[in-house]
């Protein structure tokens, strides 16, 4: 994996619609799970679990935490091998969404014949924010594949 240096920041929405990567991701799970409902019988499965493979194979899972601190809340997360215009953060209503898409290039050589594998990387999560956080002051950073969301607390 590739790793990208960059100084531009994530992509926050304050308050516009869902983010255009999370619809497309949303769309490819959907193709998917019609294509699982398509190829099994009846007695093999349900939509539920229909959907929930389709998840499994469509999403990579990445490890995001959430710290409740005193005076502000934190998400922090690993996403090694994105470019921050690949990641897109919106924070509203009491609920954090990151969502990012990011295709993997690995190209190798045999008998003269250069062969490329070209691989989709998708991930989507989302968490419930505390009431008293202030989402308009939100700062993001992405550094280094490290991913840091700080939102402060309002002060009462």
């Amino acid at each position: 994996m590739t790793e990208h240096k960059s100084t531009e920041l994530p992509v926050i929405h304050k308050r516009d619609g869902i983010f255009t990567s999370f619809n497309h991701i949303q769309d490819m799970i959907r193709e998917r799970a019609s294509r699982i409902f398509h190829e099994r019988t009846p007695d093999q499965g349900d939509d539920i679990s229909d959907w929930l493979h389709a998840e499994s194979e469509v999403l990579t899972d990445i490890n995001l935490t959430l710290q409740d601190k005193k005076d502000h809340v934190v998400i922090k997360g690993e996403m090694k091998g994105f470019l921050p215009k690949e990641i897109e953060v919106k924070a509203e209503d009491g609920l954090f969404q990151i969502s990012g898409m990011h295709t993997e290039n690995n190209s190798s050589k045999k008998k003269g014949v250069t062969e490329t594998l070209s691989q989709q990387v998708n991930f989507y999560r989302s968490f419930n924010l505390p009431e008293s956080v202030e989402t308009d002051r939100m700062e993001v950073k992405f550094k280094g594949g490290k991913f840091t969301a700080s939102i402060p607390k309002t002060s009462h």
